[in-house]
């Protein structure tokens, strides 16, 4: 590139429009004001040298951070493109390439652009060293989610704007765009934010409760089809793999789209402003409630039922709501509320089913009941041969019997820390 099509290109950038809030972004920015100083007939040598490297330092940082590698500036403007947010970004999560064509010549015309950014030669332009930029492999931080790394790599070895878009559009329909490019699972603070180190759990992982994870697997099959699907309720006591069988279906469905958010209970208030953003988005989404129950007094159980069955505005078809409770029926329930002793409500049995019909939104129940023996030593039996312990049968009995006595009694995570203390 000569000084003319150089300052032709960043003219360019301010032509974007899908894709207009990188405009804003300050790696751009940065580079949009070192190919202005180059331009000037007069420029600053030294300006020059001091944006050339200030941008090597923020795009080391954003790979150390990011786990970016390579040709830093090009994986940089793709990690970009991935995590746009915006109404075409949106559109392409739920239809895909079947958006409609203006919407579709709009994104390539920043595609065109966008393009020609991830074939900058720095080197040739600003004929400064560009080496500590090309081929870099980050040491704090890999790529986030492998799982998705061959689809970006699509985007990457593109050989045209339009490929790129394809491709582009092609990764939002799959994976999502934003916070949802490279997560897949959420916790909501004033948003959706994802879940780094999310803890991948199969249902391989868990040994029995066969009729329970067959029911969540057909059910979740359903919702991710498009069929219709329940909102499950899981109860049971702890340790026995409520939390886990729900995990584990998202690191079954992932690739049919299925997103898993995690809120607690008193984010129920902020239930409307999730469905709100969940509806807009081209995923399915399991909003997950772990240990959920309600004291005497909390009223949150009433706006929960509201936004289960009955209220105004259904949950979208994109979303259900899984919970786990060691409560049958979620909501302390007394002796004074069967009868009218020390009660000044006249119809007591109201109160009764005014609290026993939270669960009953639940279109489906699971228990998990507590192991017995035979079940517990099959569970530590399959887990010592996971880890690949090599310990006689009987031994290995008489020290898990002891540990669960010890411990927190038999259950599927009892098990799994009596393995981990014995495999030290």
């Amino acid at each position: 590139m000569n000084n003319l099509s150089v300052k032709e290109f960043a003219s360019s950038l301010n032509k974007l429009v899908v894709y207009r809030e990188l405009l804003k972004d300050p790696i751009i920015t940065i580079l949009k004001r070192l190919i202005d100083e180059v331009c000037l007939a007069n420029g600053n040598k030294d300006e020059i040298i001091n944006l050339y490297y200030e941008l090597n330092y923020n795009l080391i940082s954003c790979s150390e951070k990011s786990g970016l590698n390579g040709n830093l500036l090009k994986s940089y403007m793709i990690d970009s493109i991935v995590k746009s947010k915006n109404f075409f970004t949106k559109a392409c999560e739920k239809y895909g390439i079947n958006i409609e064509k203006s919407l579709y010549n709009a994104a390539l015309n920043d595609m065109e652009i966008l393009y020609k950014l991830t074939k900058l030669d720095l080197r040739k332009i600003f004929d400064l060293d560009d080496s500590l930029t090309q081929n870099y492999i980050p040491t704090l931080n890999k790529a986030p989610i492998g799982m998705f790394e061959n689809q970006k790599a699509g985007i990457i070895n593109s050989t045209s704007p339009k490929e790129m878009l394809n491709n582009v559009i092609k990764y939002y329909f799959e994976i999502g765009s934003g916070e949802m490019s490279d997560h897949i699972a959420f916790m909501w603070r004033d948003g959706l934010v994802g879940v780094k180190d999310y803890d991948y759990v199969e249902f391989s992982d868990i040994v029995g409760y066969e009729y329970q994870k067959e029911t969540l697997i057909k059910n979740t099959e359903a919702f991710v089809c498009g069929r219709s699907a329940n909102n499950v309720l899981l109860i049971g006591a702890r340790g026995t793999g409520k939390s886990s069988s729900v995990k584990a279906l998202v690191t079954e469905y992932y690739e049919k789209g299925l997103r898993l958010i995690e809120i607690t209970k008193n984010q129920l208030l902020c239930f409307p402003e999730i469905l709100m953003e969940l509806k807009s988005r081209g995923k399915y989404f399991i909003v997950f409630i772990d240990d959920l129950s309600f004291e005497e007094g909390e009223i949150e159980y009433k706006q929960m039922k509201s936004f289960l069955d009955g209220g105004i505005e259904k949950i979208p078809s994109n979303v259900l709501v899984y919970a786990t409770s060691n409560r049958r029926h979620l909501i302390k329930e007394t002796w004074n509320d069967r009868t009218q002793v020390g009660e000044e409500e006249i119809h007591s049995s109201d109160t009764v089913n005014e609290k026993l019909s939270l669960s009953d939104r639940f279109g489906i129940k699971l228990t998990y009941i507590s192991p017995n023996q035979n079940e517990y030593f099959k569970i530590v039996e399959e887990l010592a041969k996971k880890h690949n312990l090599n310990i006689p049968v009987e031994t290995l009995r008489s020290e898990a019997v002891k540990w669960a006595a010890s411990q927190n009694g038999r259950s599927g995570r009892t098990a799994k820390q009596f393995i981990n203390s014995i495999s030290e």
